[in-house]
């Protein structure tokens, strides 16, 4: 006991008390800190009221951290009796609710205010703006009055594009920026109101009208897959659905249905997508009837998307798409990333030149547990691996196991000086393999073979094909010219129009072989 004949214990448990809180106060700062180095976008607008209306100016983190310097300790002494498992977690929740900031999703105009236009003093939102700044202001306007936010990310002027660094930042965050801020705007300048939704979605040909222009831009599509919540505008700044309806349309059964008839996108998605290097053909699908300005950008605009990491480098051209490509298949072990056809990439044949190659309404194929198979196709998929998964970009190209069939040409048409039709046969195909093959014409003695993609592997490793599957087998067109090859000749991956799909026969199975395409 101590001296005034209180256990020291409780001394002990006083200061172990104390020490804890002051550990936990010291990590709410650091969370605060971290937040804003690292998880809202370098610069934001600041949008302020006062009894004359609106003004808004640029600002830089440290402004932001100085605005909010009390949330630390009001996040303290909120949470500081609370009984946490995750306390950093639960730290880093309330200062997103906090350090809330609309972002905006747009089409850019050739008239836009840039960040060198941009006031660092309070700006008036004036009723009547100057054309270059109406769009902005609106945002601003909406911002504030729809969302109760006063701070504000926009593209077009928040961003300082004369700093490499800064700018290539700002690309590879750009997907956790609209992850992170509270609202989405989206200002869909050729929609009026929802009907005009609902004719797009039946589109041209269907007797509807011609998508918005939002909907056929690339970098538009992360800012309606990443925002948690989104609200859309129309051409005179009216939200396609009331505010007192909901303030987000990501709940909205009635505006998802038809923006996932107008994007393909699967309304699973639309209201809550993750990224990640999964379900490449139906991601790069959705991408496919999107265009960028930069080429570069078709690249850079998926980097979220799929969950990856790209230095930027304008000037590059498609050669960032290949390495988008590159990053895709490190992380990625199913063989329907090679169900493409089209254009080639410059620098692997074996890869697709843009989104733009991958077909229309693949779906991967659901694998049953081997209990619940009910034929003899669910039993395959269930028990065997489909196609390599083990694939690999090497210094020697890219390195899969594909089960190849040696076909005979049988006929030739040229259809125009790039591209031409050839039938192929084989004792196990039901059928001619007519292909559309684009790129230089090969000589007529070129050795041609069909390398099946999504074979089943069985116990012995072999692979094998089976008539029993419902869908077609899928394939690449191969050649090789021995006559005037070198030493170490190889196959090469030709181009096709069309993916090449199979129907055997019967049952074949064969070794498998290792190619470097």
């Amino acid at each position: 006991m101590g001296d005034s004949g209180v256990p020291m214990v409780v001394d002990n448990w006083i200061g172990a008390s104390r020490a804890a809180d002051i550990d936990f106060k010291d990590l709410v700062e650091e969370v605060f800190d971290e937040y804003i180095a690292n998880e809202i976008p370098i610069r934001l607008i600041h949008i302020s009221k006062d009894n004359q209306g609106l003004n808004f100016k640029l600002v830089d983190r440290t402004f932001v951290k100085k605005h909010f310097k009390k949330v630390p300790d009001e996040i303290y002494r909120e949470l500081r009796n609370e009984r946490l498992v995750d306390r950093e977690r639960r730290i880093r929740e309330r200062v997103k609710e906090t350090l809330k900031y609309a972002i905006f999703s747009h089409r850019w105009l050739f008239s836009e205010p840039s960040y060198q236009d941009m006031p660092t003093e309070p700006m008036r939102v004036r009723a009547e703006p100057e054309p270059k700044w109406k769009k902005l202001q609106e945002f601003c306007r909406k911002a504030k009055d729809d969302h109760d936010c006063e701070f504000a990310w926009s593209d077009t002027c928040c961003i300082d594009k004369s700093r490499s660094a800064e700018l290539d930042e700002s690309i590879r965050s750009m997907f956790r920026w609209y992850r992170n801020s509270h609202i989405c705007i989206a200002h869909l300048s050729e929609t009026a109101n929802l009907a005009a939704l609902e004719r797009q979605q039946k589109g041209e040909k269907g007797g509807g009208a011609k998508v918005d222009v939002w909907f056929t831009r690339g970098w538009t599509l992360q800012e309606l897959l990443a925002p948690s919540q989104i609200k859309f505008y129309g051409t005179d700044w009216q939200p396609l659905i009331p505010l007192y309806h909901s303030k987000s349309d990501r709940i909205s059964d009635t505006i998802m249905r038809k923006i996932s008839k107008i994007t393909h996108i699967p309304p699973k998605d639309l209201k809550s997508f993750k990224p990640g290097t999964d379900r490449v053909p139906e991601k790069m699908l959705w991408a496919s009837k999107r265009r960028t300005t930069r080429i570069e950008d078709t690249a850079y605009c998926l980097i979220g998307i799929f969950d990856v990491s790209l230095m930027v480098a304008y000037g590059e051209g498609n050669r960032a798409f290949f390495r988008l490509m590159e990053e895709i298949i490190k992380r990625y072990d199913k063989w329907d990333v090679f169900l493409w056809s089209g254009k080639c990439s410059y620098y692997n044949a074996a890869l697709p030149y843009a989104p733009q190659c991958y077909p229309v309404g693949y779906q991967e194929t659901l694998v049953k547990r081997p209990h619940e198979v009910g034929n003899e196709e669910e039993w395959n998929t269930a028990s065997c691996e489909i196609g390599d998964r083990l694939f690999a970009l090497t210094n020697h190209g890219l390195r899969i196991k594909v089960l190849p069939l040696s076909v005979i040409l049988h006929d030739a048409r040229d259809e125009m000086h790039d591209s031409r039709y050839l039938t192929f046969r084989h004792a196990e195909f039901n059928h001619d393999v007519v292909v559309r093959h684009i790129g230089t014409k090969r000589e007529p003695h070129t050795t041609w073979a069909i390398a099946i993609l999504d074979y089943w592997v069985n116990g012995s490793g072999k692979g094998f094909i089976d008539r029993a599957r419902g869908d077609p087998f899928t394939a690449f067109l191969l050649s090789m010219d021995k006559l005037h090859a070198a030493p170490d000749v190889r196959w090469k991956k030709e181009m096709t129009e069309e993916v090449i799909k199979i129907r055997p026969t019967d049952h074949y199975a064969d070794t498998l072989v290792q190619l470097y395409l």
